[in-house]
């Protein structure tokens, strides 16, 4: 039997009080959308999820990159309300990326933090290009002798990082 439209005050799971239109009664309560801590669907939920899939979901197309080379998630943040605390404790902002210090550790509270997405890129494991080999890349390039195609092989890194770091767009360079 479903009972629309009331206006019910539930305790959740997780102890907050939420209110409930549809309450499904055949034995035990449900509420229609089952909620245990009301994060779902917000960017800091769907951040959480993200690191599960990549971490723990053998079909997610990113799973070889996090979890199949041994990355993991910690036995905390396996559930979101100790993600959730954690973010909001340590500089959570939904134009901020989560980034892990060590791009080879796991997710945990010790190796993650908030970063721009700028941060974020420059931290990952195709991304091995220092600020010195930005600069070197850029004082090479200024003496006109070269090629950004050239550079890319003198240097190392692919054309498109050259292309980035001359824009500026990546490994900024303090004037």
């Amino acid at each position: 039997m479903i009972y629309n439209n009331l206006n019910i005050l539930c305790k959740c799971g997780c102890g907050k009080n939420i209110k409930q239109g549809n309450i499904y009664i055949n034995g035990h309560n449900k509420t229609k959308a089952n909620y245990k801590h009301g994060g779902k669907g917000t960017k800091l939920y769907n951040t959480w999820h993200g690191i599960k899939l990549r971490c723990l979901n053998p079909k997610h197309p990113q799973f070889k990159d996090y979890g199949g080379r041994g990355i993991t998630i910690c036995n905390e943040w396996l559930e979101f309300i100790p993600f959730r605390d954690w973010a909001l404790s340590n500089g959570y902002q939904e134009d901020l990326q989560i980034d892990r210090i060590n791009n080879n550790g796991n997710y945990s509270p010790e190796n993650c933090r908030w970063a721009t997405s700028q941060i974020n890129n420059q931290n990952s494991r195709q991304t091995k290009i220092t600020i010195q080999i930005a600069t070197n890349t850029r004082v090479l390039y200024a003496t006109g002798n070269y090629t950004q195609k050239e550079l890319a092989v003198k240097c190392n890194i692919s054309q498109p990082a050259v292309s980035a770091i001359l824009s500026n767009k990546r490994w900024i360079k303090n004037n």
